[in-house]
């Protein structure tokens, strides 16, 4: 079986207890004695107790996820006790954990140069070992704990594996053999020399095996399919059917199997038997749902690009929908089936319809945070404000403390003009991000727009400040601070600093353009206001009553007045222009 080291943590407290006391098995060097001094001397007792606390404390912080205090205190053990096992091999899991392999390794090694007899100080350092890709050093370290234990089964198959991916392949068969001689020819060890030999592609020792293995179990289908795979890897099409039908005529209720035979079968170009396998397989409300929807990742993936033939993909498409149909009806009591269609309608751009699937799941599966995530990102852009409003409510009772969920009901809650409740959400939801300066900023930034509209300049102001101290290149935070900024006719040679800078992070966005040339307007730079009004224009495919209402203004201001009159008639026949559209047209001016 495989050792689980995290699992250790009464037995390590206990070894450093008996280091510290002195009582110890097969440790070297106790608490060191200071010079002039004996053991069992006053100065030795406290250099005990002091041991003793800051290594409990150490634990303490390690298993309440504070990685930073438990080394600092493991250090200060170590300074105690220089070659105090237990310490270091605490130390040596730290380090793995924060991801700084090479001193894990060394202090790993050092304890069990600590702690010869310490089998699980050695497991640690192979284990390490093997991350680090060094499989040749993980031999050693297997060989001498068999030395000292020589009937530990499982390292045997840890050796086995090591001298394979250290290039070894004859060491390791050699190995599995000889623990095949003192063992048998077990389930576990047949499934981890397959595993071995299929990753280090040595074929014709996968063969051997399994021959072995139906030898001894000719009824057994796992070592059929399993042989199958061996054929099939090395485009043995024929001998890998022959197995894949051998093994089903066994097990004809392996859907499993099913999943494999359709594999080989698509692999080959036979559609139409893959896809038959599937339904079956599909169907099964005994096959663990996680293993069909794998299969329809994999779909997914496949999908996402064009095939080598026309038809290729809207097949694929139409096949996929049909056996997300099939999981639906073979695990009724899961939402996952509902996610996975979901994804598939998003990706399709079917979002009102995606937002169903999500929605649907939700009810079979409501603790699944990051699908509450997802039909919040629909509802907003599908524009239902009173949709995301009240998701986002729904998603605020089950994860109260989750700040996500308020932000977008804070933007539901100004797009539907009630702005005193949308601060008040967007505050509660601030107050809620830790150490997550991205979404801070979007929340001040969020904030600035409520306030803006509640006619709050000042708070808006401030709001947008912080946004932009916390991420000072947020392209869209620029835009919408520098449009206001632009409408109130104040601080333009800021707005006009952000606006264009917005523009050169995100350059051709029309919108961007458009505040542009707006803050160019109330600066009177008219010339320049028209040349980014044209490429806001230019780079927008229907535009709107808004943009064309500025172009004229733009227009008006040149003197360019029977033009800038077509562009206010023209926004006004668009939609979107501002309530003085009426006026500038009967006027044929500008008014304000």
């Amino acid at each position: 079986m495989k050792r689980t080291t995290p699992l250790l943590s009464a037995f390590v407290i206990t070894l450093a207890l008996s280091a510290c006391s002195g009582a110890k098995r097969g440790m070297e060097g106790a608490v060191p004695v200071e010079p002039g001094s004996r053991p069992g001397s006053e100065q030795t007792s406290d250099r005990r107790a002091e041991m003793m606390r800051l290594f409990m404390e150490a634990t303490q912080a390690r298993l309440t996820g504070r990685p930073t205090e438990a080394l600092q205190k493991y250090q200060r053990c170590l300074k105690l006790e220089p070659s105090n096992g237990a310490v270091l091999f605490e130390l040596a899991k730290l380090y793995h954990v924060g991801q700084n392999p090479s001193q894990a390794v060394e202090y790993a090694r050092q304890a069990v140069a600590s702690d010869k007899a310490n089998i699980w100080y050695r497991f640690l350092l192979a284990d390490l070992y093997r991350e680090s890709n060094r499989p040749g050093d993980a031999v050693d370290v297997y060989k001498g704990i068999l030395q000292q234990w020589p009937d530990r089964f499982e390292v045997y198959l840890d050796l086995a594996a090591a001298y394979a991916f250290a290039g070894k392949p004859d060491e390791s068969v050699k190995v599995y053999g000889d623990v095949e001689k003192r063992f048998g020819l077990g389930e576990e060890l047949i499934a981890h020399a397959f595993n071995t030999y299929m990753g280090a592609r040595n074929w014709t020792a996968a063969e051997q095996l399994l021959q072995r293995a139906l030898k001894n179990e000719p009824d057994d289908p796992e070592y059929a399919g399993m042989l199958a795979e061996v054929y099939d890897d090395q485009g043995l099409q024929e001998k890998a059917l022959e197995q894949y039908q051998r093994a089903l005529a066994l097990d004809p209720s392996n859907s499993l199997l099913r999943i494999s035979l359709a594999e080989h079968y698509y692999t080959n170009g036979r559609m139409e038997d893959a896809y038959r396998e599937l339904g079956e397989a599909f169907l099964d409300p005994g096959l663990d749902v996680d293993a069909k929807m794998q299969v329809l990742i994999g779909f997914f993936e496949m999908t996402e690009n064009e095939g080598e033939k026309p038809d290729d993909r809207p097949e694929l498409i139409r096949r996929s929908y049909a056996l997300i149909d099939a999981l639906e009806q073979a695990h009724p009591e899961s939402g996952k089936p509902f996610t996975i269609r979901g994804d598939f309608l998003l990706r399709d751009g079917k979002i009102a319809e995606a937002r169903d699937a999500f929605k649907k799941a939700l009810t079979l599966e409501k603790d699944r945070y990051p699908i509450h995530q997802q039909v919040l990102q629909l509802d907003l852009q599908l524009g239902d404000h009173e949709g995301l409003v009240r998701d986002a409510d729904a998603a605020a009772e089950l994860f109260p403390t989750s700040p996500e969920p308020y932000l977008f009901k804070g933007i539901g809650l100004s797009q539907l003009a009630r702005y005193d409740e949308a601060i008040e959400a967007l505050v509660i939801g601030r107050d809620l991000v830790v150490d997550d300066p991205p979404l801070t900023a979007q929340f001040w930034s969020s904030l600035g727009e409520a306030y803006n509209s509640a006619k709050q300049f000042d708070k808006s102001d401030k709001a947008y400040d912080k946004a932009l101290a916390l991420i000072p290149d947020d392209a869209t935070t620029l835009n919408n601070y520098a449009y206001y900024l632009s409408v109130r006719g104040e601080q333009l040679e800021k707005a006009e600093r952000m606006s264009k800078r917005s523009n050169e992070l995100a350059p051709g966005q029309p919108s961007y353009q458009d505040t542009y040339a707006w803050v160019l307007f109330r600066s009177k730079k008219f010339a320049e206001a028209r040349t980014w009004m044209e490429k806001a224009i230019a780079g927008s495919p229907d535009p709107d009553g808004e943009l064309l209402e500025h172009h004229a203004d733009i227009l008006f201001e040149l003197g360019e007045t029977a033009a800038a009159l077509e562009q206010w008639k023209l926004a006004k026949a668009r939609g979107g222009a501002s309530d003085l559209i009426d006026r500038k047209i009967n006027e044929a001016r500008r008014v304000e």
